[in-house]
């Protein structure tokens, strides 16, 4: 940007724009669910503030794919990829304890692997909704929403000084 003229080779176009954002809070979104669930599986205990770090990671990430555009479609493609990487580390929290439970039961001597893609897993998962999130999870979920929302809220123009004639320099 060449003062207030953009260059002819920055495209502000929305594709040039909404696709960077999108697959840039996909690609956060995946991240921080991985790591949330990873987090579980290694801890036993579900940290809820990774909800609403996945919120800031997805945000941060948007912002930085679309040089720093800010605005509600940013806002909501933010919220959807943060919900969706929530949905990811609940996931995969769940598919590593049930492993871990399974391995529990069947003794030291078994080493069984369950395939976190399976139909059969996706199966348990849905079907376990219920012992999967529980009313404080809307906390969580929230925090992340807002979070997504907030970090990308367009920026209040900053109001320009002007000096009194009076104190003027003159030329």
């Amino acid at each position: 940007m060449v003062g207030d003229r953009p260059l002819a080779s920055e495209d502000r176009s929305a594709a040039a724009l909404y696709v960077p954002a999108l697959l840039a809070g996909l690609v956060a979104a995946i991240a921080g669910g991985v790591a949330w669930g990873l987090i579980v599986k290694s801890t036993d205990y579900e940290i809820g503030f990774a909800a609403a770090g996945i919120g800031f990671l997805t945000a941060f990430a948007i912002l930085k794919a679309t040089r720093g555009s800010r605005g509600v479609p940013f806002q909501a493609i933010a919220i959807v990829c943060a919900l969706l990487g929530i949905l990811i580390g609940k996931y995969l929290a769940f598919a590593w304890l049930v492993e871990e439970s399974i391995n529990k039961q069947a003794g030291p001597a078994a080493d069984v692997n369950v395939p976190i893609f399976s139909g059969d897993t996706i199966s348990l998962f849905r079907h376990n909704l219920d012992l999967v999130f529980d009313w404080i999870d809307l906390l969580w979920v929230g925090f992340a929403v807002y979070t997504a929302w907030r970090t990308l809220q367009p920026e209040e123009p900053k109001p320009v000084e002007t000096q009194p004639e009076a104190e003027r320099p003159v030329a």
